[in-house]
């Protein structure tokens, strides 16, 4: 199996870095011991050296829309899109109007792991149709959005993002942690969110006698004048966002860290919320409510939270005052 690069986020043959600056191979080859991995640059030095280009089939796991079935489509071959839309022109393989190009329609379950009996189905109907005597097949997936099969475990991340994100914890300890995703919250309401949270946390920290705050915002703290936010989906900041950030600044000794791009400073801030000693969110309408990033969060305090009493909340929201 081969580990495609990552960047900014996404996990993507496109991308500029190798699988092993954000994951943990080591961690991830115990955890999947009956699996093979190979890192993009390794695969890609493998297929240079072979005298006779590897053949290849493309198969693309599709959302089967309003379709409850499984679904097979055999596709006009489309080397030059695959070539360009996913960049395989870097790797020396066979891709000619003789490759297989298959679409594979997984019923309307491509959002939420399928469960029970249903599941056993989806994998046969997999199995058989993923069977094949090329040496490389090439799978890309469309409108599907977490797991098909049960959910997984977070893959392990890697030592040196870990280490470092130790280093910063035992710095701040104890501390707050604040995670602010302005993305969805009511520009109208921005200030009064900003004061709310203000209020909350002066409170909180003579309660608790915790000074040390480290807030997490998809809103770019060293580089606001270039209004490019720290999230791909977060697409316009507006002066009401501004202005919320100043009330803060203003108002709070706010600690944090900013790297430029999505992916590895959302790896950090995820490590730092979940170590915090107090972990505080934002309320419906001053951000983005519910997420897969926040539940990830949550569920990883709730661990730690219940097995080793490191942590001191799961999780807390401010209100609007």
């Amino acid at each position: 199996m081969v580990l495609t690069n990552v960047g900014g986020s996404h996990i993507s043959s496109l991308k500029n870095f190798p699988f092993d600056f954000y994951y943990n191979v080591d961690e991830l080859s115990k955890k999947f011991a009956q699996v093979k991995f190979i890192l993009q640059h390794e695969f890609q030095k493998w297929a240079e050296e072979r005298y006779n280009k590897s053949d290849t089939i493309h198969v693309s796991l599709e959302n089967s829309g309003s379709n409850p079935n499984y679904t097979i489509q055999y596709d006009t071959p489309y080397v030059d899109n695959l070539l360009k839309k996913y960049g395989m022109d870097k790797f020396n393989l066979k891709l000619n109007n003789s490759t297989i190009f298959k679409r594979i329609g997984i019923g309307t379950n491509g959002r939420d792991p399928v469960q029970g009996s249903e599941n056993n189905d989806l994998k046969k109907f997999l199995s058989n149709e993923l069977e094949s005597n090329v040496e490389v097949m090439l799978i890309t997936q469309e409108g599907i959005r977490g797991p098909i099969f049960e959910r997984l475990t977070p893959m392990p991340y890697a030592s040196h993002i870990t280490n470092a994100a130790s280093n910063i914890t035992n710095k701040l300890k104890p501390y707050i942690a604040i995670h602010w995703r302005m993305e969805k919250g009511k520009l109208d309401l921005m200030s009064k969110c900003a004061e709310g949270l203000v209020t909350y946390i002066r409170n909180f920290s003579l309660t608790s006698g915790i000074t040390n705050i480290y807030l997490a915002t998809d809103y770019p703290l060293a580089e606001y004048e270039h209004n490019t936010p720290q999230s791909n989906t977060f697409e316009h900041i507006h002066e009401e966002h501004h202005i919320a950030m100043r009330i803060l600044n203003s108002s709070l000794n706010i600690n944090t860290w900013e790297l430029r791009g999505s992916g590895i400073q959302g790896i950090f801030d995820k490590l730092i919320l979940t170590r915090a000693d107090y972990f505080i969110s934002g309320p419906e309408n001053c951000c983005r409510y519910k997420s897969t990033y926040t539940t990830q969060v949550k569920e990883t305090r709730e661990e730690l939270f219940k097995n080793n009493g490191s942590i001191k909340n799961v999780i807390d929201w401010w209100g609007l005052y």
